[in-house]
């Protein structure tokens, strides 16, 4: 739906581990893999990200986790350049605060990084009053499986490594 059925968006991108500082990197990354920087996929998603409803962009951020943990200031910067880097050994917290959406219904980002090797562990949503959520949970509950969703006074989704939460201010 949002980068699933669009083949002129190569995601690859998105997955590349950020580099920590005194961690020895053993994944896969092909660095000569390059492929998705001779094409237009990071402006075409970027695009995504400002225009698409926010059900829309909810389901392809959820699409996006089930294809793999992404780097963390990748996906922050589809949401905004305004971002800061705060923590310690216990934590890390990731923050967009100028969100770039043209319907302004996020007020800002956070991503709770785990402090090791940085993958994603909560992404919060900060967003407007007035969203309906609960459609978002009929999308999100007709569309995958294994994808757990808890609304109270936020709105939870919880995936096999990562959660999605949307709240207020």
């Amino acid at each position: 739906m949002f980068i699933n059925n669009d083949e002129s968006i190569n995601v690859k991108f998105l997955y590349r581990k950020p580099v920590v500082i005194g961690v020895l990197d053993d994944s896969d990354n092909d660095f000569n893999d390059m492929s998705w920087m001779v094409d237009n996929s990071w402006e075409l998603l970027k695009v995504k990200f400002s225009e698409s409803s926010f059900q829309e962009l909810v389901v392809g951020l959820v699409e996006i986790f089930i294809g793999g943990q992404p780097n963390y200031s990748t996906l922050g910067e589809m949401f905004g350049n305004d971002t800061k880097v705060e923590g310690d050994v216990e934590k890390v917290v990731y923050k967009i605060s100028n969100i770039e959406r043209n319907l302004n219904d996020i007020i800002r980002v956070e991503m709770y990084l785990d402090p090791i090797n940085r993958n994603i562990k909560d992404l919060f949503l900060y967003v407007q009053e007035g969203l309906d959520k609960l459609k978002l949970k009929e999308i999100l509950s007709g569309k995958y499986e294994g994808v757990f969703i808890e609304l109270n006074s936020e709105f939870i989704i919880t995936g096999k490594d990562y959660r999605i939460i949307i709240g207020g201010k």
